[in-house]
């Protein structure tokens, strides 16, 4: 185990459960795919839970969670922090959970544990590199993309990604930094580590940059429309489908609950071309589309975009919908 492991062990056993007069003991395992388990006693009864140690457990991680969880019973993360939306995911799969914070869900047959922490730990601070910025996730897009994209000129960069030309050269630097660029002898840049920039890119995208692309939420002025809403006209290089939608035309796999739009249409073109109409509890989310293309594939948003919108959700059909995007159309490209 590494040292923020060993950290969050200490602080899950000798802190956490402690607090409550509960006696914990861990073990290492010979099994590759398991940190080890945490031995539970509680009002008598013990428990020996299957761990998964992480700093943080993000949305592309759950099909393997719920994998180890379906292999090995019962099963526990032990993380440092854990979103709202990865909690209900985890639950839903009937699989228990301790914070950093002191937050404690478990249910067994045995042991009923059920505590909302508060205490915040930050085991090991996060390097906030200056590739992730909200201006950088437009140029690291490029990149994934087309990797030769992070050779063009300042200007070309600037002018595709729609940044500001200064923020060109502090993006390349820090991407070097962070080990996922380097220079080759022909002194141009040579993505590394593509498949974890990817990972890292959704985290920051959806954290950071989508809720700056944020426009609004609507309804249709007619509900049938929802139903039929393949067959909306839409303005191929200006309006695409995102999330859901784009999940169920990549691969006809999911039924949307939810519509999502990414657009250069403004609000007032939105509400008259798609009969729309502003509802902040409708089931259509429309973002401004920060991305230029020339050409679209059925209306629909490129397949990071909708990998990242559909892992977003916290949805066990959206997350398995995500992955069968990302092999069909992502894996082969890094």
């Amino acid at each position: 185990m590494n040292r923020m492991e060993d950290k969050l062990i200490y602080i899950v056993i000798n802190e956490i459960l402690k607090e409550y007069k509960i006696n914990a003991k861990w073990e290492q395992l010979a099994i590759p795919e398991i940190d080890g388990t945490l031995n539970i006693d509680y009002k008598g009864h013990n428990e020996r839970f299957y761990v998964e140690l992480k700093k943080e457990l993000r949305e592309f991680q759950l099909n393997q969670i719920f994998d180890l969880a379906n292999k090995y019973k019962p099963f526990l993360v032990i993380a440092e922090n854990l979103f709202p939306k990865i909690k209900d995911a985890l639950i839903e799969h009937e699989i228990a959970y301790i914070e950093a914070n002191g937050t404690i869900n478990i249910e067994t047959g045995n042991i009923l544990l059920k505590v909302e922490g508060k205490n915040k730990k930050n085991i090991q601070p996060e390097k906030q590199g200056r590739a992730f910025t909200k201006a950088g996730l437009k140029a690291i897009y490029l990149f994934l993309t087309n990797e030769n994209n992070i050779n063009d000129t300042y200007r070309e960069l600037a002018n595709n990604a729609n940044i500001a030309i200064g923020n060109v050269k502090l993006i390349r630097e820090g991407l070097i930094e962070e080990d996922f660029a380097l220079w080759q002898n022909n002194n141009e840049l040579k993505l590394t580590n593509k498949k974890e920039l990817l990972q890292k890119w959704i985290t920051a995208y959806n954290e950071k940059l989508k809720p700056a692309l944020y426009i609004g939420k609507f309804r249709f002025n007619d509900d049938k429309d929802f139903i039929q809403w393949k067959n909306l006209n839409l303005e191929k290089l200006k309006t695409q489908w995102g999330g859901e939608a784009a999940g169920n035309i990549y691969t006809d796999y999911l039924q949307p609950e939810v519509l999502t739009l990414y657009t250069n249409e403004n609000k007032a073109n939105l509400i008259k071309e798609y009969k729309l109409l502003p509802d902040p509890d409708g089931n259509v989310i429309a973002y401004e589309k920060f991305w230029k293309d020339k050409k679209t594939f059925k209306n629909v948003v490129p397949p990071i975009v909708a990998y990242a919108d559909l892992l977003d959700t916290g949805s066990r059909r959206c997350i398995e919908t995500a992955q069968k995007i990302y092999e069909q159309f992502i894996d082969n490209t890094l």
